[in-house]
Order: structure tokens, then C-alpha cells, then sequence
């Protein structure tokens, strides 16, 4: 999905301009249109360029050796001055201390900085020293029970309907406007539930308020996770992608006859031979293992009522268990399988895209919806993902440029349609807003879904976050790399395109002049709209253009609006991340 990244990581100062490793230095700056899933063309993709920054100082010895955050998200940057920032600490965090320095070049109104242990440098007016002990815990905790971190909801308005969220409980008691309107489909996390005026609210966990009507509770998220892959583990191998998939004993000549067996989804297949037949491809499989149980109340937690009831501890049998059926899949010699059916992972070396020193790269493979790690250009882990299907993920090779614990993604100001999806846990961002990050929403990983990430279970996500390095210390919400292109690569590909590589987007954070002109463009189309609307109120209703009813004057030419003659730029649909 085209994720949205809040004001904590877009706000600061850009470590350097989008880049793409084989770009020309002689860019030179020209207007550039962005429309969502359409690749840029080779010349309007901006070269990175590393920012230029004077040595870091050696910090001062200093009795203070941690200190409590006071600000809400604390910023932490590279050096002791106005800086790009590295990362994000949470309010209370305590962070270790490796020494001072005193703040000569303006940025800091307390006058010190304190260099925190990894890696970064944290102004005096966002924290305060302490006597207590570091902060060893990371700021999400998975509750119990769950694979998330956050007790969610879901809003079920009808279509046309929207859902009031105000900003604070004290806007709500005062009667004042809500923040925004909540659509069918958006999520909140929700931390307590608040009695007011004789009607119930969740309070979320970032403050905000919205009636609890037409809300439903969310469950603990897919069970799904992908595996580790070792030297023992058969390549290439696959996921059963149908709930049910037929299965032959050779590949069927023109018409597929009736199935001699089926293979039910997320069965995990080791493949063993391929062959074509006409244009299919038929793929030569053995079982290697068996689809995890079926789950229930993972998603929305009323299912799990539909859950049949086991039989009470103790409790006699009536009659004589029944027998399971013999698997027809045990007597046959061969199986054969549609490619179309399977989910494959295959080997990948190292791409030429990505340089010979990076020892972490990912596989992003969207023609086959799965992801497999690789660490020293051997593959560690393989899981099914959801990719973009209103909006594809953009194909490319992108330095992951930041890691976020939780984050909100909601609709840009140059974007028509809101969206607001809270706290999305574990979010990797490799290109821009996308990211590959928890889907808390749904189940059916291996299919495209998404608007543009990289949708993964919450077990996987939280592994590829953990994978990633560096590591986010313990207090700190968000990091940014120390140097983008030493960060691990995500190489997001297409191996059912005959150029499966490609680079369809700049690497690294939005850029923030396009972001500008996205919106003045927005803005733009808006007040053109708004006109051409009024226009057609004052001509009783009749859109400028129209043709007069049979025996009717036409009207007046209206006069033309004062606008500029700009197109409505495509804009994003509401995200399901």
C-alpha cells in the first residue's frame, strides 16, 4: 500500500535527496508529475545526493549518565546542532549517556546536548537527567493473547455515513468540531472506554475520542508467519494459494479433467519439476507441509463465535468415532499442480543493483507475493505478502530509509479521499511512504491487496523490523540510518515480467519539493472544481456546456472564473494499508 508517514519522521530535516544508485549526476531540477502506480521515467528520478555534514564532536565527560524524556516524541539528530534527525524517542523513555556538548550553533534552547548511547543527540529542553536505570524494554509490547500490540477497532458506518473523532476528551466536553470524520473501514486503537452525556467513547490510545456505536472490536491478528530458511530447507518450494487447488497425477492436455485430488491453501509444497504445457505451466510437487489449522476471531473478534463448540472435558461418546477419510494424495505417484496455484519461492542472487557490501538484502517478488530474506546472499526467511492492486508497490531497488514502531497512516492534504488507519505496527520504509508493515486488517497474504506496501502478517512484519538493522534501541519509537546507502536493501521486483527489474521510483524519504507541488496541484483542481460548481448554481443547477431543453433559450455564457486551468491530479483511494 502508498502509506502515509507522520509529521515525526517527514517534519525533519531530509538526510539528502531521493537517489537511484545509476543516476547521472548531471540531473538537473524540472517539473515533475507524480501519479500513484505509474512509474517515473528514467530522467525525472532524482539522484541521491549524501548529506554534507561537519565531523561529529567528541563528547564531554559528564556526571549525568541518563535522562528521561519530557517532550511527547523527543527528536534525536545526527550531530549537536540543527541536523537531520536519526530517530524518535517516546515520553519517558530513560536513554543512556555517553557525554555533553554545549550547544554553540543554535538549534537547542537549553543550551546542551546530550550524546546518547547508540548512536545520536538529544537537546536539553526534551529531556532531563535522571538517577534511574535506562530503559531496557522496547516501547511495544505485544499483549497477551494477541500478536499485536494495540487493541483495535474497526468503524461500520454505512458507506454514505461517517463516524465523529475528536482531537481530545476536553474537545468533546466543550462542544467544539471533531478532528475528522471516520469512514467504513478505518481503524482506531483504543485504550479505555469514556461514559459522557449519557453515550459511550473509546478513548484511543493517542488521545483522541470517538463514540463507541458502530465500532466492532478487531482480534489479535493472523496467525500466518512465513519460515526460517536454513541450508536443509528444498529450493525452489511454494504456498498453496486457493483455499482449494486441484491436483492431477500429470499434467492435463487441453481441458483440465476432473481433479484426482485437492490441496487445501497454505499447504507448503516443495517443487521438484516444472514443465509447459501450450502456455500453462504445471509445476511437479511434493507435500513438505501441511496448512497450518484454520483460526478463528483473528480479524474481527465477533468470529470467534462462529468457532464449533468442543465437546465438554469428560464427556461421554454417544457413538463410535467415525474414521478420517484415506488422503488421496498418499496413493498418488506424482502430483501435479497449476503454477498459477503456488506462491513460489526461488532462489535469487545477488542482484546488480544492489552493492557487493550490503550483507542484508529483501526479495520482494510481486508476481509471486512472497518476500525472502537473505543475509550474505543466503536466504533466511520466506513468507507470503499483499502487495499493491488499486496501486502497485513500485518495482526498484530502495535502501530501507526508516523504521517505525507504530504509526498512523491517513490521507495526504493533496489527497481527496480520507483514510485513517492507527497505529500500524512494525513499518520498514524502503521508498517514500510504502513500507513494509503489519496488516491487522486482513488474512489473505499471498493475494495483492494493499494500495501500495507491502502488506505482512503481524509475526512477520515484526520479524523483518527485528531483521533490519540497525536495531531500534529500547525508549526509541523510530530511526533513520546513520548512512542510507550502508542500510539493508529492499529489491522490489516482478518474475512474472519478461524485465523483471526496474526502477520505478527515487530511494529515500519523500521528497519534499514534490510533496509541495502534489499539493498545490490538489489545491489547484479543488478551487477549479469549487467554481465550476458555483457556476452551475447560479445557472439552476446546469453544469456550464449543457445543451438547452427542446424550445428552451440557452443560457447566458457564465463568465470565467479567476482559476488556473490545471488538471485534477490522480489522487490516491482510501488506504488499506
Amino acid at each position: 500500500m502508498r502509506c502515509v508517514v507522520v509529521t515525526l519522521l517527514v517534519a525533519a530535516p531530509l538526510v539528502g535527496a531521493p537517489l537511484v544508485a545509476d543516476a547521472k549526476p548531471a540531473w538537473k531540477p524540472h517539473p515533475i508529475h507524480i501519479i500513484p502506480g505509474v512509474p517515473l521515467k528514467p530522467e525525472d528520478i532524482k539522484p541521491y545526493v549524501p548529506p554534507n555534514l561537519a565531523p561529529e564532536p567528541e563528547p564531554e565527560a559528564s556526571d549525568v549518565k541518563v535522562v528521561e524524556v519530557t517532550a511527547p516524541e523527543a527528536v534525536i539528530e545526527i550531530r549537536p546542532w540543527s541536523s537531520p534527525m536519526v530517530g524518535n524517542a517516546i515520553k519517558g523513555a530513560r536513554l543512556p549517556v555517553k557525554g555533553t556538548a554545549k550547544a554553540n550553533k543554535g538549534g537547542c534552547s537549553s543550551h546542551v546536548w546530550y550524546a546518547l548511547e547508540p548512536f545520536g543527540w538529544i537537546c536539553g529542553h526534551e529531556a532531563r537527567p535522571t538517577d534511574q536505570p535506562a530503559t531496557t524494554e522496547q516501547v511495544l509490547k505485544v499483549r497477551e493473547g494477541s500478536r499485536l500490540p494495540f487493541q483495535y477497532v474497526m468503524v461500520l458506518v454505512k458507506d454514505e455515513d461517517k463516524a465523529p473523532m475528536w482531537a481530545t476528551l476536553d474537545d468533546l466536553k466543550n462542544g467544539a468540531e471533531p478532528e475528522r470524520l471516520l469512514k467504513k473501514g478505518d481503524t482506531v486503537a483504543i485504550e479505555k472506554q469514556y461514559v459522557w452525556d449519557g453515550e459511550k467513547y473509546w478513548i484511543s490510545v493517542d488521545g483522541k475520542v470517538t463514540p463507541v456505536a458502530h465500532t466492532a472490536m478487531m482480534g489479535g491478528g493472523a496467525e500466518w508467519h512465513g519460515i526460517e530458511l536454513t541450508d536443509k530447507t528444498p529450493l525452489p518450494f511454494g504456498w498453496v494459494t486457493p483455499d482449494k487447488a486441484n491436483v492431477y497425477g500429470a499434467p492435463p492436455e487441453g481441458k483440465a479433467p476432473k481433479a484426482d485430488a485437492t490441496l487445501e491453501r497454505r499447504t507448503r509444497v516443495a517443487i521438484v519439476d516444472e514443465r509447459m504445457v501450450g502456455k500453462k505451466k504445471w509445476l511437479k510437487v511434493t507435500v513438505a507441509e501441511a496448512p497450518p489449522a484454520a483460526t478463528f476471531g483473528n480479524i474481527m473478534a465477533d468470529n470467534v463465535k462462529k468457532k464449533p463448540a468442543a465437546p465438554a472435558s469428560g464427556e461421554a461418546q454417544t457413538a463410535t468415532p467415525t474414521p478420517p477419510p484415506e488422503d488421496p494424495i498418499a496413493k498418488m505417484p506424482e502430483i501435479w499442480i497449476s503454477a498459477d496455484a503456488v506462491n513460489e519461492v526461488r532462489l535469487l542472487e545477488h542482484p546488480k543493483t544492489v552493492p557487493a557490501d550490503i550483507g542484508k538484502w529483501i526479495d520482494v517478488d510481486l508476481g509471486e507475493q512472497v518476500l525472502v530474506t537473505y543475509e550474505n546472499d543466503k536466504p533466511t526467511f520466506a513468507t507470503l505478502i499483499s502487495s499493491g492492486r488499486a496501486i502497485a508497490t513500485p518495482m526498484g531497488t530502495y535502501p530501507v530509509w526508516a523504521k517505525v514502531s507504530a504509526i498512523t497512516m491517513k490521507n495526504q492534504p493533496y489527497e481527496d479521499k480520507p483514510y485513517y488507519v492507527n497505529k500500524v505496527p512494525w513499518s520498514t520504509f524502503f521508498q517514500w511512504h510504502n513500507a513494509i508493515h503489519g496488516a491487522y486488517w486482513h488474512d489473505r497474504f499471498g493475494v495483492s491487496k494493499s494500495h501500495g506496501c507491502v502488506n505482512a502478517s503481524p509475526l512477520d512484519a515484526r520479524h523483518v523490523f527485528e531483521w533490519v538493522t540497525p536495531p531500534l534501541p529500547p525508549g526509541w519509537t523510530g530511526l533513520r540510518p546513520l548512512d542510507l546507502l550502508k542500510s539493508p536493501y529492499v529489491v522490489v521486483r516482478n518474475s512474472h515480467m519478461k524485465k523483471q527489474f526496474r526502477q520505478d521510483r527515487p530511494i529515500g524519504p519523500p521528497d519534499r519539493g514534490l510533496e509541495a507541488q502534489r499539493l498545490e496541484e490538489a489545491d489547484a483542481a479543488r478551487a477549479a472544481a469549487a467554481a465550476q460548481a458555483a457556476q452551475a448554481a447560479a445557472n439552476g443547477g446546469t453544469p456550464p456546456g449543457t445543451p438547452p431543453a427542446p424550445g428552451q433559450a440557452p443560457a447566458p455564457a457564465p463568465a470565467t472564473p479567476d482559476v488556473p486551468s490545471v488538471a485534477a491530479p490522480s489522487t490516491a483511494p482510501p488506504v488499506k494499508p
